[in-house]
């Protein structure tokens, strides 16, 4: 199984893709060995921001699914037709084909058709299952997707948990060799993509969190950025602030440039949480580098830019913003 794509995210889709249709060519339609059928998978996320019945009617609308999954392509009416709006949760008995791989080169479908549809209330959880008989021909066949959706705190029914339970036979060795990408592709989708995209398309989400996702996003990448410094780039930005290049720094200062890197991966997944995680993030980040910056000028001076005072300006527009932004009304 697969759903869908993100225009930002063509690179990864790509990848994705490629990896499935490569095996697909290599695979053969045949009565595969029973002793891996069924397979299973399992994901878990928590959107503590989403309300259920606004998870619920997202990822029961096909026209979704293309915005929160790396590895597919599209979706569209069973048969071209125009009679099924994708755009809205689909109704029990109501189908959908999802189209993915690398077409038009290397399409591969399947079609799903919903045979249960329950809404989450405040007394009980709600309940999303697609299948899918003949599933992906000569691959897999009855395929199962079923989600469950429930409040983290029913007293107040604003945050959800979702659990994906997927099922298939497999057909070929495609779907076995498929397994560990499919599983890395459904928690990129709901631990990371789903809770971004509905974020970024939510009208109530006020202004702070929207603030703490970008600075979560931008630190991520800083973290990225600066560990392939360290590694390959000659260290670049601490040998301008006056440090040695990170093979001669004493091990004490590598522990330090580590988890300065790390740190900002660390605060990207904090901010998907939202509230007072997300800040913890920030500010642990912000307080690693004041830290760091303050050690190198202390070992081995200021160099061509002052670390200490520059961490403290960056830092302090940072809480600055934060401050404006905690103020702002929800647009």
């Amino acid at each position: 199984f697969v759903f869908g794509k993100d225009h930002k995210l063509m690179k990864m889709r790509s990848t994705a893709a490629l990896t499935i249709v490569a095996l697909a060519t290599t695979a053969s339609p045949s009565s595969f060995s029973s002793a891996y059928s069924p397979i299973s998978l399992s994901t878990k996320s928590k959107l503590s921001q989403t309300p259920p019945i606004e998870l619920y009617q997202f990822l029961a609308s096909p026209a979704n699914w293309p915005k929160i999954v790396a590895s597919s392509s599209s979706v569209e009416s069973p048969d071209n037709t125009k009679t099924v709006d994708l755009s809205r949760p689909l109704r029990q008995g109501q189908s959908v084909n999802e189209i993915f791989g690398l077409p038009p080169l290397f399409p591969l479908s399947v079609t799903w058709q919903c045979v249960k549809s329950v809404p989450p209330t405040n007394t009980k959880k709600g309940r999303l299952e697609f299948y899918s008989v003949n599933g992906v021909p000569g691959i897999a066949t009855r395929c199962k997707m079923n989600f469950d959706i429930d409040a983290v705190n029913r007293n107040n029914n604003e945050g959800s948990n979702l659990s994906l339970e997927m099922e298939y036979e497999p057909q070929s060795p495609l779907a076995v060799l498929a397994t560990p990408i499919l599983t890395v592709d459904n928690a990129l989708a709901l631990k990371v993509l789903l809770p971004s995209v509905l974020l970024e398309s939510s009208d109530t989400t006020v202004p702070l969190d929207k603030f703490r996702s970008l600075m979560g996003s931008l630190y991520g990448v800083a973290g990225i950025v600066h560990a392939y410094d360290l590694l390959f780039g000659g260290s670049q930005l601490l040998v301008a602030s006056g440090s040695p290049p990170f093979e001669s720094l004493p091990l004490q200062g590598q522990a330090l440039a580590i988890l300065w890197c790390l740190v900002g991966p660390f605060s990207f997944i904090k901010s998907r949480f939202g509230g007072n995680i997300a800040d913890l993030g920030l500010i642990l980040y912000g307080g690693v580098e004041i830290g760091g910056a303050f050690a190198i000028r202390s070992g081995y001076g200021a160099g061509e830019l002052d670390p200490f005072v520059n961490a403290i300006v960056v830092q302090g527009i940072v809480g600055l913003a934060w401050l404006y932004s905690s103020t702002k009304k929800t647009e």
